[in-house]
């Protein structure tokens, strides 16, 4: 295959086609392209802003009718194996589901990038720079060469937990904020006791994310795990199995106490337990909750502004008290790789329309454009520009007329963050879309990135994974209801029955072949014991 793009591409190039990647003067191509929506009202993603600027600035100079076709965000990887499995995929397409992309080489569905690469990427080449490269980069057809697979995005900021008190709860308990698992449970009583959101008190905020049900969860249950007894090795052997580590047993434990004192919604295991989570939220009925350091301020959820409608006073802060005493105190937080959601092309795209989506990448990370996608228009979406030429009073999804609303990362999806070329300025620029809550934000990002550790992944294939891992998520999300709801006398064999069944759906395979790729050196990510 890169035998063959090598002739197409330098027959292109002496047809005088680099230009434009129509065949005849007068022919336009088509490129479908992959969007997220995350369900922000008034924004339709296939129909957008950043759609119309692309189209002008880089689709009709090269002839291209670029579409955008919107996938749901937090069910994206189902719905693009779907796509795939079918034949129907986008040209250009994105997710954060490793598995799939490995199975997509596995499989030879995709492009192999390294000539496409090559010959229409520089600006792309120089924004992600070779280690990132790497991440997408494997030796399929075992010759000692590793090609180019797929295009990682650039993490602009690796933070991922982010954990929010309600200040103004502390305040009227006369309690300062809980630095340790005793004083956050006695601060969840306490506000149950006086109820501070009267009948609807519920002060801890918790789901089932069904995609990853402990995708949440270990945040709290890896502060009981026993790293006295955990090994490097079973760390990364029992990767996507952290309700297994020593240790870990108790911090579920601790979640069914709290269940049965009325501290967490019953309604926690149901389907459509996130509207009835978000609805709590901003009606002040949580205490606390646990999602991405900057969630509380962002325009797709803003809880900091809805809470403030409604509650006055209403106030979320970080607060970092989930600490792991085998660990000498350390608050673990997990982090991304610098690598983020993976960028495909699939072989349903002909060789045409393959060039146009490398070129669309190329176009994106040129810093005028990626500016333009990822900031909006002066004066609508954002106030002005301080002096670093960082976007200052970015307004919120709500105040911005439907025509003009817009997702950066989602649309700009080769940087997994603002970017402004320039790391300061990256970082400064983290806090200041939130005005009147730079400060909160900043310390968010400060907690979020304190005894963190970088998030596992594999560099081969791991058959189990692919072939279990659904199941095995099924079977979690299953364990993940019964052990926080059991009767607290039945917990024990409840949780043992739950590992083994866990075990019996593939996860065994797995962690036989996770430790086989820890042993053979295949792995990235960090071990806590190590920090």
């Amino acid at each position: 295959m890169k035998k063959t793009l090598a002739i197409l591409l330098t027959l292109a190039l002496l047809l005088g086609l680099t230009g434009s990647v129509a065949v005849a003067e007068d022919d336009w191509i088509t490129l479908r392209v992959e969007c997220y929506d995350r369900e922000i009202t008034g924004l339709d993603v296939t129909d957008c802003w950043q759609l119309h600027y692309a189209q002008e600035h880089f689709g009709d100079p090269n002839k291209i009718k670029l579409e955008f076709v919107s996938y749901a965000r937090w069910t994206e990887g189902t719905l693009l194996d779907q796509a795939l499995n079918g034949s129907n995929a986008p040209d250009l397409c994105m997710t954060y589901d490793g598995g799939l992309v490995q199975q997509c080489i596995d499989q030879e569905g995709i492009w192999q990038l390294d000539d496409l690469l090559n010959t229409y990427g520089s600006n792309l080449k120089a924004f992600l720079g070779e280690e990132l490269l790497s991440y997408g980069q494997s030796d399929h057809d075992g010759d000692g060469v590793k090609e180019q697979w797929y295009l990682p995005a650039r993490r602009i900021s690796r933070a991922n937990v982010g954990n929010f008190i309600r200040e103004d709860w502390l305040k009227a308990l006369n309690m300062e904020k809980p630095t340790d698992i005793e004083s956050f449970t006695n601060y969840l009583r306490a506000a149950k006791d006086a109820k501070l959101a009267g009948d609807n008190t519920m002060p801890f905020s918790f789901g089932i994310y069904a995609p990853d049900p402990l995708y949440n969860v270990r945040r709290f249950t890896d502060a009981f795990v026993d790293f006295t007894q955990v090994t490097k090795e079973d760390w990364f052997a029992y990767a996507r199995n952290p309700e297994m580590l020593p240790g870990a047993k108790e911090g579920f434990r601790w979640l069914n106490t709290l269940y049965h004192e009325g501290l967490l919604p019953d309604t926690f295991a149901l389907a459509d337990n996130d509207k009835a989570n978000d609805t709590a939220l901003i009606m002040g009925y949580n205490g606390f909750f646990s999602q991405q350091p900057d969630q509380p301020w962002r325009t797709d959820k803003n809880y900091q502004i809805e809470l403030e409608k409604n509650v006055e006073g209403g106030h979320w802060v970080t607060v970092n008290p989930f600490k792991n005493e085998s660990l000498g105190g350390k608050t673990l937080h997990d982090m991304y790789a610098p690598a983020g959601l993976s960028i495909i092309i699939p072989l349903t795209a002909n060789e045409q329309t393959a060039i146009a989506a490398m070129k669309y990448l190329d176009w994106m990370a040129i810093p005028e454009n990626m500016f333009a996608m990822q900031n909006g228009i002066e004066g609508i979406n954002y106030e002005g520009l301080n002096d670093d030429g960082i976007p200052y009073g970015v307004k919120s999804a709500d105040d911005v007329p439907n025509e003009n609303k817009m997702h950066a990362g989602d649309i700009c999806f080769i940087s997994n963050g603002l970017c402004y070329f320039d790391d300061a300025k990256n970082n400064a620029a983290l806090a200041l879309p939130f005005k009147g809550y730079e400060e909160d934000v900043k310390a968010s990002y400060a907690d979020s990135l304190t005894d963190a550790w970088t998030q596992i992944s594999f560099t081969t294939t791991i058959e189990a994974e692919t072939d279990y891992g659904s199941t095995v998520k099924s079977k979690q999300g299953e364990f993940l209801a019964a052990v926080v709801s059991c009767d607290p006398a039945e917990f024990d064999k409840v949780y043992d029955d739950g590992i083994q069944d866990i075990l019996n759906s593939g996860a065994q395979q797995m962690i036989d072949e996770f430790r086989k790729a820890y042993n053979d050196g295949n792995y990235r990510g960090v071990f806590p014991g190590d920090l």
